[in-house]
């Protein structure tokens, strides 16, 4: 890396908790070294109930910034003084600076995945969405989709009351048809042949520990042109039952990776050119095998 470590070097911090499998610091810094910026991204664990803290720690080091993941995503909105409209209703900001002593925070997640939905498998206006889960990228998703011209969005969850909010929150600020129910085989099944485009926003799939669906044969309802993504990555079940039936998937790398533009533009007022994604794609495959390694070596001495 070009990074100077001098008086000038700008710092920003990913924290999070936990952070042992946080790849964003590996992009972020890939990105700054692309684009000449003398700054550094340093990953932290903050622990819940720790943001008041951190950003006056933040502030006496004189960081420009930090993005945030689980579990502030939420916690970081009434501590700042600029907020966006869609990140403030549907309590979800992933990036923030500092500016003239102030916080301004925003998030990238549903800009990031829209981009990437569209670059991979075209545009996403007339599509009618099935978005499942209504956590807190769920909503800023549904709001980017909205934004790209979708007409239709249904919204699942286990706790309806938290799908009833995004489906009404969207319905208010596009007005557009949106509906909801259950995260549940029978729904899914249900509302599956009418779906143009269908988004996971859960943990559901990744892993035996996170838990799965119910079942996939809401899957072989979808139509034969239908696009499934997942915020996750680089597989899941459901990516994987997609494309067993031949349908257009997308990962939650894409989204990752997309929003990395905005990122720099909002952070430093640098629109890099699409070519710099190939830089942050290679920073993040490095990131995932470099973590991955790292699980297989606790684990094997965990074992002994």
């Amino acid at each position: 890396m070009r990074l100077k470590y001098n008086v000038d070097t700008q710092i920003i911090f990913q924290i999070g908790d936990p952070m042992d499998r946080s790849c964003s610091p590996f992009m972020m810094n890939a990105l700054y070294d692309y684009a000449h910026v003398n700054a550094v991204c340093l990953p932290v664990t903050i622990p819940k109930g720790g943001l008041p803290e951190f950003i006056q720690a933040a502030r006496t080091l004189h960081a420009a910034g930090f993005g945030l993941t689980m579990p502030h995503k939420s916690d970081i909105i009434p501590l700042l003084d600029v907020c966006d409209e869609a990140s403030r209703l549907f309590n979800s900001v992933n990036t923030v600076r500092f500016q003239d002593d102030r916080l301004i925070g925003i998030g990238f997640d549903g800009l990031g995945m829209g981009m990437a939905i569209e670059s991979q498998t075209g545009p996403v206006a007339g599509k009618r969405v099935l978005l499942i889960g209504a956590g807190s990228v769920s909503g800023p998703i549904g709001a980017a989709l909205c934004q790209k011209g979708a007409i239709q969005v249904h919204v699942v969850n286990r706790t309806v009351d938290k799908a009833c909010n995004v489906a009404e929150t969207l319905s208010n600020l596009y007005g557009i048809q949106t509906s909801y129910g259950l995260l549940s085989d029978d729904e899914l099944c249900a509302v599956a042949p009418d779906v143009d485009l269908a988004v996971q926003c859960t943990s559901l799939g990744m892993s035996a520990a996170s838990g799965d669906f119910e079942s996939l044969r809401f899957v072989d309802q979808l139509p034969d042109d239908c696009v499934v993504a997942d915020v996750l990555y680089p597989v899941t079940t459901l990516l994987n039952a997609a494309k067993s039936r031949g349908l257009r998937t997308v990962n939650g790398k894409g989204m990752m990776l997309e929003q990395q533009l905005a990122t720099m533009d909002f952070r430093f007022g640098i629109r890099l050119d699409r070519q710099a994604l190939l830089e942050a794609e290679e920073a993040l495959d490095i990131a995932i095998a470099m973590r991955d390694l790292r699980a297989q070596r606790i684990s094997s001495i965990l074992s002994h």
